[in-house]
């Protein structure tokens, strides 16, 4: 038996679970489809549960791993290297795969709670994307790119939970366009959190802007008050709160 006709089966079984799921897969259809016999796909795997385990292993673990490969051994960019992976996911993105969802989140919601070592292996899968984005962003620290003021470790979660939540969001909404906006609105606060703001044109804005509220609060000292003389004193008065806040009487 080659080991090129096990690789086979599994990437088979592999595209299987990511179109129906694990539970409802039917070894005996993919060996038919493989055009196999069942003793040569028996040598390789003894039962369904053992093709799983090297499904996670030995496909959904570097297909992970590849997902995130650009920012594996990265120096600097961090930012927009990760903001790239999260465009390729907006930009991959089919109807079809929208409503198939995320393997993994599938595997996790469907194996985790049955299968001990399946949720140890799928586990593991989470875990490398974590320590992916984890080392990136302690790079970009280092080279003076992204904030300090965030926890790496927990970041990286974030961002790999994240991820994982707009597709089951927009699974359950078997909607493309919700996708690419929640994965758009990740972005813009992925930015907002971790990159750091080295632009000249922001602090002469803001010092414009300073000035522009400096001279209206000068206007509007200078400006009469211009009294009516139908509304009642009543209506007039206010009075502080214990709070701090400005109450009509009459309100």
């Amino acid at each position: 038996m080659s080991t090129s006709t096990r690789q086979m089966i599994l990437q088979r079984c592999f595209e299987a679970i990511q179109s129906k799921g694990f539970e409802t897969l039917r070894t005996d259809k993919e060996i038919a489809r493989l055009k196999i016999t069942k003793g040569a796909f028996y040598h390789y795997f003894p039962n369904k549960a053992e093709l799983g385990y090297a499904v996670v292993d030995e496909v959904m673990m570097p297909y992970y791993e590849q997902k995130w490969a650009s920012l594996a051994n990265i120096e600097s960019g961090v930012a927009d290297a990760l903001l790239a992976v999260l465009e390729q996911e907006k930009n991959k993105a089919t109807e079809t795969s929208i409503k198939r969802g995320d393997v993994l989140t599938n595997m996790i919601l469907e194996m985790s709670h049955s299968d001990d070592l399946f949720r140890q292996k799928l586990e593991a899968v989470n875990e490398v994307q974590v320590k992916i984005i984890q080392r990136a962003i302690m790079t970009g620290r280092v080279a003076g790119e992204l904030k300090n003021q965030t926890d790496a470790r927990s970041m990286a979660l974030f961002i790999v939970g994240q991820l994982m939540g707009c597709y089951t969001i927009s699974k359950v909404r078997a909607s493309k366009e919700t996708f690419v906006s929640m994965v758009g609105n990740m972005q813009k606060q992925l930015k907002d959190a971790l990159v750091i703001e080295t632009s000249p044109s922001k602090s002469s804005d803001s010092v414009a802007s300073t000035s522009m509220a400096s001279n209206s609060m000068r206007t509007e000292r200078t400006e009469p008050v211009v009294v009516n003389p139908f509304t009642r004193t009543e209506d007039k008065t206010e009075e502080k709160s214990n709070k701090g806040g400005w109450f009509s009487r009459n309100r």
